[in-house]
């Protein structure tokens, strides 16, 4: 089938592989993959891979240059500021070499690591990764005037989203979306579980996958004195039994069979995960795409079948096609007998190769490869065509040698001019540009990507002359002078100066609240979960608000709590604290509707979640939440330079990391509660009770969601389950954060109290506690 899109009818995305191993990079450039994505021994999102040493980052960067494809290195774990330097010299491994040792790209979670790179490498490419949580207009501006070439987008996105934003972007920075793989099942970058139940942080790549275990799904009736006095992780009791429901799996994404409509929306990159998987699913997984890519179709159900056999907890296209809440969101248990003949390499499906034999495939692909170098057969060329309208044409051929060097002969040409007739297109240019008999080269058309502005005409006589100029300059270069060393731009040992992490210097002029301890009105903020809460009895919620600066609601409820604070304001005289709104936690298109609505409302204060935030918010104070995943100094500048007036930090980070930003600017921490594990674009409580009691409403906001439920895991912890309206749910942590008696190790913060369940009578019980420096059996900030 045939797809015209924005990019022009020749230009395919980028397919992009991964690679948790060297078996595996070979298996994704044997399968066509125009890049591979891989990572260090560290601060990768995917410690559980076999990943690559740094030597053996080097010399896997050069094997990808010189099979024609592009290197994009993984470094998107949160960095503290103990590990900077740490970081900066893998940085330095990756983008300190020759052009044939430096990667193409670097995909990037922790802006404050971005900055710190950036001022050393200036040349550095980066990508921002799908763990930044972004994807709104103003993130994507806001990143590319930073210099990111590049968002790896939220896997929650529709297709029509998708459109939307690169429409809105015109160019501005690439897009990339998953094609292909497993399910997070919460926001990326948004996921806590895995770190407050084992304290293995899915932010720093250490997840334990959680969502993969059984839940029960039930009412949400724990009082918060019950939850408080639970026992600690190691000692809770396991109850789960086998066939208990896991509503947090999800299926794998498959969007093999919408390859069309992914053309036709204009993405630069479609991106396979799996740098946990083997050499045989990288080559099986990314041969199909790449041949459906090339063919410009949609698979046919025996091609899906062989991904299938490949590795399925079964495939949706729920997001990509605005069905998040549809039943093939659900993930599939193992399965039996099927399961047991793909482990030993039989495929249940007689027409289907499976896993093992597609292992087998992946090794007999490398062994011809290397036999083709033996023999001397042709050197097959990747290029590159462009043909701008008032510039000259150019092309540039590339090659790779046997030691992995990558050379390259670039020619200029004529300068094109208007088409009167039919205009210069992919396929007719390619004609003249594979015309390589004789040379010692070989060039295929799926080779060839081009940049062809509409409208314009090259002779044929102009494309022969630039194919002929390109091919001497890459003949030279393949054959360098007698005497000359390419290794000498290299000093010895590889060893590069650089100038060390220095944690960042207090702007001047900036303010803290540095000196401010204890608990007291002005340091603290309340956070509640459902402006529901603020409406029980009014003696009761008066005094648990006066007992804060600063409240913050759902920005979708924001009407309904100015409402009660009338009514707690009447009659009495006596004020109460600012009432400030929370931004949906994901990215969507009414932005900028819903800041109009809270600015008419009133709402002077606002808490973002992205970048972008500030933005889109020039008129109000704006507040960085703790979704900024903020974990080191340089990170908290970034997001202070931008606009934001308080810094959240991650509840992940120590009280001594705590305690140092907030020497630089005005930062929060959590004090108390339940904090948000994971946010789900989905409705884990509709979906397991058959029905939704809350509004819902797809990228509606203002619809409110008033679902409430919890979900227990077989250790017998309940984790609270609230609706955020468009059927969003966010999930909390069984066991609130209590430190009551150690404020002390938060100096200098300003304190976040999280009210999501508790009655008003037991919130105010909680505060008295905070009063007096009551010690708790909650979870602790270490």
């Amino acid at each position: 089938m045939s797809v015209t899109s924005e990019k022009g009818l020749n230009a395919l995305p980028e397919l992009l592989a991964p690679a948790g191993s060297d078996e595996a990079l070979t298996a994704a450039l044997a399968a066509g993959a125009d890049a591979v994505y891989f990572g260090g021994s560290a601060f990768s999102n995917r410690m559980r891979a076999k990943n690559f040493t740094d030597d053996g980052l080097t010399e896997a960067i050069r094997r990808v240059h010189g099979a024609g494809a592009k290197a994009h290195i993984t470094v998107n774990t949160r960095v503290r500021d103990r590990e900077m330097d740490d970081a900066l010299r893998l940085a330095e491994r990756i983008l300190g070499g020759t052009e044939d040792e430096r990667a193409d790209a670097v995909i990037i979670a922790d802006l404050g690591l971005a900055r710190e790179i950036r001022a050393r490498w200036p040349h550095a490419v980066f990508h921002a990764s799908t763990q930044t949580s972004l994807g709104s207009l103003g993130d994507c501006l806001t990143l590319a005037e930073a210099g990111f070439a590049r968002l790896v987008l939220p896997r929650e996105f529709s297709r029509e989203e998708i459109a939307a934003l690169i429409r809105e972007l015109r160019g501005a920075l690439e897009i990339e979306i998953f094609v292909h793989g497993a399910h997070c099942v919460s926001l990326s970058g948004q996921c806590l579980m895995s770190y407050f139940c084992g304290g293995r942080s899915g932010n720093r790549g250490e997840c334990a996958q959680p969502c993969r275990l059984p839940y029960r799904v039930g009412e949400i009736d724990l009082p918060a004195e019950a939850a408080l006095s639970r026992t600690n992780a190691g000692e809770r009791r396991q109850t789960g039994k086998k066939g208990t429901p896991t509503p947090l799996s999800l299926a794998d994404m498959c969007l093999a069979g919408r390859i069309s409509d992914v053309l036709a929306v204009g993405v630069d990159s479609l991106k396979i995960e799996g740098r946990l998987k083997s050499p045989g699913y990288v080559y099986g997984v990314t041969s199909i795409y790449r041949r459906l890519l090339d063919e410009r179709r949609d698979a046919e159900p025996e091609e899906i079948r062989a991904l299938e056999d490949l590795f399925s907890r079964g495939f949706t296209d729920g997001y990509f096609a605005g069905r998040p809440g549809s039943g093939s969101m659900a993930g599939k248990p193992p399965r039996g007998e099927e399961e047991k003949q793909k482990q030993s390499g039989k495929s249940a499906n007689a027409e289907t190769p499976g896993l093992a034999q597609m292992e087998k495939e992946a090794a007999r692909r490398a062994r011809e490869h290397a036999e083709r170098i033996e023999a001397g057969e042709k050197k097959r060329l990747s290029a590159v065509c462009t043909v701008r309208r008032g510039e000259p044409s150019v092309l540039v051929l590339r090659t790779g040698e046997e030691d992995g060097a990558v050379i390259e002969g670039r020619a200029e040409g004529q300068i094109p001019g208007e088409a009167e007739g039919k205009p210069l297109d992919g396929p007719s240019a390619a004609r003249n540009l594979t015309k390589l008999g004789g040379t010692g080269f070989e060039l295929d058309p799926a080779d060839i990507a081009f940049e062809i502005e509409d409208g314009l005409w090259l002779p044929a006589s102009a494309l022969n002359d630039l194919r002929r100029r390109a091919v001497e300059e890459l003949s030279r270069k393949a054959k360098p002078e007698a005497g000359s060393d390419p290794s000498a731009e290299k000093p010895a040992g590889g060893k590069r100066d650089y100038a060390p992490y220095v944690f960042p210097a207090p702007p001047p002029g900036s303010e803290t609240i540095e000196g401010k301890t204890g608990f007291c009105p002005e340091r603290c903020a309340l956070d509640v979960a459902d402006a529901g809460l603020l409406e029980g009895d009014p003696e009761v919620v008066r005094g648990i608000l006066n007992r804060f600066a600063r409240v913050f609601v759902p920005a979708e409820q924001a009407g309904r709590a100015r409402e009660v604070f009338d009514r707690l304001k009447l009659g009495t005289g006596e004020s109460l604290p600012e009432l400030c709104a929370d931004l949906p936690p994901f990215p969507m298109a009414c932005e900028r509707e819903m800041i109009r609505t809270l600015n008419e409302a009133g709402i002077r204060r606002i808490r973002a979640h992205g970048i972008g935030g500030a933005r889109l918010a020039r008129e109000f104070t704006v507040d960085l939440s703790f979704r900024g995943n903020v974990t080191n100094g340089a990170a908290a500048m970034v997001y202070r330079d931008a606009g934001f007036s308080e810094i959240g930090l991650s509840p992940e980070l120590p009280s001594g990391g705590i305690r140092a930003i907030a020497r630089l600017c005005p930062v929060s921490c959590a004090a108390y509660g339940r904090i948000p594990v994971m946010t789900l674009a989905r409705c884990v409580l509709k979906e397991q009770n058959g029905g939704c009691r809350g509004a819902g409403g797809r990228r509606d906001f203002w619809k409110t969601s008033y679902c409430r439920g919890s979900l227990t895991d077989r250790m017998d912890e309940r984790f609270p389950v609230l609706g955020a309206g468009n059927c969003v749910n966010i999930v909390y942590n069984a066991r609130p954060i209590w430190m009551a008696d150690r404020l002390d190790q938060l100096d200098g913060a300003s304190l976040r109290f999280c009210w999501t369940t508790e009655s008003p009578e037991e919130m105010r019980s909680v505060l008295n506690r905070y009063e007096t420096g009551s010690p708790g059996e909650g979870r602790r900030i270490q």
